[in-house]
């Protein structure tokens, strides 16, 4: 199979951009300069676990800034909302990262995005002293990693040799009393929290961590408080890119943090956590490419967090199953029931549910992919879907392409509601030979025809045209030639053209269908519009079974699908006949009824254990 159709776009995304060759990379960090300016990573990771990742995404960087909003969630941990707000305040200052943005009489940094505001934070973090301070900043960040990180020495020491203007910061703080004690403590504890290494797998799963309520997606460890990552993320929204952040917030829309060693890392509450690492910068700072991409990506799958939509659901597959365990409503001869239920497990059914956004199509494609690696047919049903956006339609789409690429056969129930979805998907395959099937009603047409498929493949799908003998049929099994030779006597041929009715609701149950040739539904009118199919026989079924007893009247409708061929039966006359080869056939006959309707009943029963587990 191809890559998951996310894979497939992150990679496409990773070629778009690694010619993007502006900006420079960092150079007032002496250390800084010597990367290679031509890394470029990306990963993201879902809140439930998946992750996915292009090009350098396991390359070590220093965190640099990005560390500023992960340490204000330890603050407001270990000091408290008030007490941190005492020290810094949570305004957009709309100045450069190493502004000195400072209340003109308190002397409180304007938020802890800045590197004012940065080294504050650090000094609220519980410690003795600035070395305990760092050790619990990396035990927490590993929390948010699922695996320990290190300080790189270079790019620490690089840093406090040249951080002048931070320690000038550092000393303004210590004046107005913002700073406690000696200012060079909490300084030497934020230059070493910014050349912790990191790569961009690690950051997406840090942005994960705070999309899914401050918890680990990958190994359910709690890293920050549920009550705080609202916090966080509302600083990161207004103030996480420096004086970018109001273009930020307006083009892409999600809570975000950049750092100079060109790492970015942006969060969709709920959703995801999407990290870039590309050292070149522009004047503001922030990462070329990886604004290019955060843009590209908000864009293509409409990921603006003010963008109004509901609530992806718990659970978006509600059943999942193959033909092998839920056939369609048509009763087939027993060669085809046999082959499918033993072939039907080629056969998938996804039954989705609820509102269909990024992470609960992402859910579906990823899974459906490697489900599908050993199977020949997807049918999707929305039928209970409420709403389909812009990412999911892409997602979906491309799940589809990827799988019809590989020769899969892909039907789509229950669509008709989403007109939007319906036209996103047929543009998408408009220059293409093969596509999906949109137009199915419901599950059980769509699984009729998969079966078909499946059957025609094997040479087993007979034209309904083509006749059943008496003899073949299973309500005559175990007849002798007597029986059989009766049987055919009491026959009364019929022929109805497709579309007819052949019974009535409401009719007295007269007579028992043998069907010879031809195929007809059982429905149920449940008002002038629509119609319930209730089961569907095949040429070899027999049906109107309710006339074997006295007094019934029929419960549906039964039509006929196609030109049908059919012999009627009317037990009364059967009964009247007072002869021992009648009794014999009248008592096959009820038995193999009995046998019938035993296996019917245990199908239903399977077939609900499965749908409803």
């Amino acid at each position: 199979m191809r890559k998951t159709s996310f894979q497939y776009y992150l990679d496409q995304l990773y070629e778009r951009f690694r010619t993007l060759d502006a900006g420079q990379v960092a150079d007032y960090i002496p250390e800084l300069s010597r990367v290679d300016p031509d890394g470029f990573g990306l990963a993201l990771v879902t809140v439930d676990g998946h992750v996915y990742q292009s090009g350098d995404s396991r390359e070590a960087f220093s965190i640099q800034s990005i560390s500023k909003a992960f340490v204000y969630g330890i603050a407001l941990e270990d000091k408290g909302q008030e007490g941190v707000a005492a020290k810094i305040d949570v305004e957009p200052s709309g100045e450069a990262f190493n502004s000195i943005s400072l209340e003109p009489v308190t002397g409180r940094p304007r938020n802890p995005m800045i590197n004012a505001g940065a080294i504050v934070a650090t000094s609220l973090v519980n410690g003795d002293d600035g070395e305990s301070r760092v050790e619990r900043i990396l035990r927490r960040f590993s929390d948010y990693t699922g695996h320990e990180l290190n300080v790189n020495e270079s790019v620490y020491r690089s840093e406090k040799e040249t951080g002048h203007r931070n320690r000038a910061i550092a000393h303004l703080l210590r004046n107005y009393d913002i700073l406690e004690g000696d200012p060079e403590q909490p300084l030497d504890a934020y230059f070493r929290q910014c050349a912790i290494e990191v790569t961009a797998r690690d950051l997406a799963l840090m942005g994960a961590a705070l999309a899914n309520g401050g918890v680990n997606p990958i190994t359910g460890v709690r890293a920050l408080q549920p009550n705080l990552v609202p916090r966080v993320l509302a600083v990161m929204a207004t103030c996480g890119m420096y004086d970018y952040s109001g273009n930020w917030i307006f083009q892409i829309g999600m809570p975000a943090k950049s750092g100079v060693g060109g790492g970015v890392v942006a969060v969709l509450p709920g959703q995801f956590g999407l990290a870039v690492y590309s050292p070149r910068l522009d004047v503001k700072g922030n990462s070329v490419r990886g604004i290019a991409v955060c843009e590209a990506f908000s864009r293509d799958f409409g990921m603006h967090m003010l963008k109004v939509t509901r609530t992806t659901t718990t659970s978006v597959i509600h059943s999942t199953y193959t033909a092998a365990e839920v056939r369609s409503k048509l009763n087939r001869d027993a060669a085809c029931t046999e082959y499918l239920q033993d072939q039907g497990h080629r056969i998938l059914v996804l039954e989705l549910i609820g509102d269909l956004m990024f992470v609960s199509a992402e859910i579906v494609a990823s899974s459906t992919t490697e489900a599908m690696s050993d199977r020949d047919c997807l049918i999707l049903d929305f039928t209970r879907v409420a709403a389909i956006d812009q990412s999911a339609a892409m997602l979906l789409s491309e799940l589809m392409k990827a799988l019809i690429e590989h020769g899969k056969s892909v039907l789509v129930t229950g669509s008709d509601r989403h007109f939007a979805f319906r036209q996103s998907v047929r543009n998408d395959f408009r220059t293409s030979t093969a596509g999906p099937n949109l137009d199915y009603t419901d599950v059980d047409r769509a699984l009729e025809s998969a079966e078909g498929q499946l059957l025609e493949q094997a040479g087993l799908l007979a034209p309904h045209h083509a006749p059943v003998a008496l003899e073949k049929q299973p309500l005559c099994r175990n007849l002798n030639g007597a029986e059989l030779a009766l049987l055919r006597s009491l026959l009364e041929e019929q022929h109805f053209e497709r579309g007819e009715l052949i019974c009535r609701e409401g009719e007295p149950a007269e007579h028992v269908y043998f069907l010879e040739s031809g195929r007809v539904s059982v429905v149920l009118q449940l008002d002038n519009r629509h119609d319930h199919r209730l089961g569907a026989h095949a040429a070899g079924w027999v049906f109107g079974e309710s006339a074997f007893f006295k007094g019934h009247r029929r419960t549906a409708d039964v039509k006929a699908d196609s030109a049908v061929r059919l012999h009627q039966l009317a037990p009364a006359r059967l009964r009247s006949l007072d002869d021992p080869v009648a009794n014999g056939l009248l008592n096959t006959l009820l038995g193999n009824l009995a046998e019938l309707n035993l296996g019917r009943m245990a199908r239903s029963n399977n077939e609900i254990r499965i749908l409803t587990r």
